[in-house]
């Protein structure tokens, strides 16, 4: 069932805050927005620090009855997502937090489904969040072994997060700017004894990002009759998932160690998909190999110009 087809049956839900981070946003996101306010009642857009010319934008946002906070400088999406949880909490005390990119949608009665999963959950005190089961209808890996499964990597788009776990958990981390953010964050759930549910029924629209043709020596890949693709990341891209990968890796790999060695294990897969298969392998090779030494060298933060200008 997709969203347009289950749009007379869901409803608003008060209890439940959504929190968008916003950069360079457009009227398509606009109507995002407009489908999200059928799920929850409030909503908060942060522009993190958007280059072009947004006041239109914004200014239909708020006209569609969403709080929009600007930050001046491109600050990255934890920095985002903290900003409009924060306010979140101030004005409104939700008791969940939804956080959403402003280029996904939920399929079907998103949230009405979240919050059962969380009332029939056998473990009330340690649910940390309610996350998507499938993306695109295609199902999320899971820890698996339980009635009440965990996802494994759950990124924040989506993502329906108990207010109180902020305060015995903290935010998401600024340092790691974009990537990763979530999976940090979902890491430091689990050491602290929270569980990131699957949503039974909760299903995210979201954009892949640019699908390339997977080609060797000019010749198209495919398995029987599919054709196989590369999803692209720009280089400063990989520098960031390279980056905050490793450190994440290093961070928690003592406590969780099946978990880390699992995630980067698909991680390098994609790094070999990106490396042999993909376009601007050489420009990909330099920013995993810097994003490799900022993190033996605790470099965080935003990518530094110089790199960024040679990786465009």
């Amino acid at each position: 069932m997709t969203g347009s087809e289950s749009s007379d049956k869901v409803r608003q839900n008060s209890e439940v805050c959504a929190v968008v981070s916003a950069f360079n946003p457009g009227p398509e996101n606009v109507e995002n927005i407009k489908w999200l306010f059928r799920f929850v009642s409030r909503v908060v857009i942060v522009d993190d620090g958007s280059p072009r010319d947004v006041t239109d934008t914004m200014s239909a946002f708020e006209q569609l009855g969403a709080v929009v906070v600007r930050l001046n400088t491109n600050s990255g999406i934890a920095k985002a997502l903290n900003t409009g949880i924060q306010e979140a909490r101030k004005r409104w005390n939700p008791e969940w937090i939804v956080t959403m990119d402003q280029d996904s949608r939920f399929s079907g009665d998103y949230i009405t489904a979240a919050l059962a999963t969380a009332h029939a959950s056998d473990h009330p005190d340690t649910l940390g969040m309610v996350c998507a089961e499938s993306h695109n209808h295609a199902p999320l890996p899971t820890l698996g072994g339980t009635r009440e499964p965990e996802v494994f990597d759950p990124m924040t788009s989506g993502s329906m997060i108990r207010s109180e776990v902020f305060d015995a958990v903290g935010y998401f981390d600024e340092d790691f700017f974009i990537d990763c953010v979530d999976t940090e964050f979902n890491a430091r759930l689990r050491d602290h004894g929270f569980r990131s549910l699957s949503g039974r029924g909760c299903d995210l629209e979201h954009s892949l990002g640019n699908a390339r043709p997977m080609k060797i020596f000019g010749w198209r890949v495919r398995i029987g009759q599919k054709k196989l693709n590369v999803y692209y990341h720009p280089p400063f891209r990989v520098y960031y998932i390279t980056r905050n990968s490793l450190v994440m890796a290093r961070r928690f790999v003592g406590k969780q160690p099946a978990w880390v060695l699992r995630r980067l294990y698909m991680e390098v897969q994609s790094h070999i998909v990106r490396f042999v298969y993909g376009p601007n392998r050489r420009k990909h090779l330099i920013a995993a190999m810097a994003g490799a030494k900022d993190a033996w060298t605790g470099r965080m933060g935003k990518i530094d110009d110089a790199l960024a200008s040679r990786l465009r």
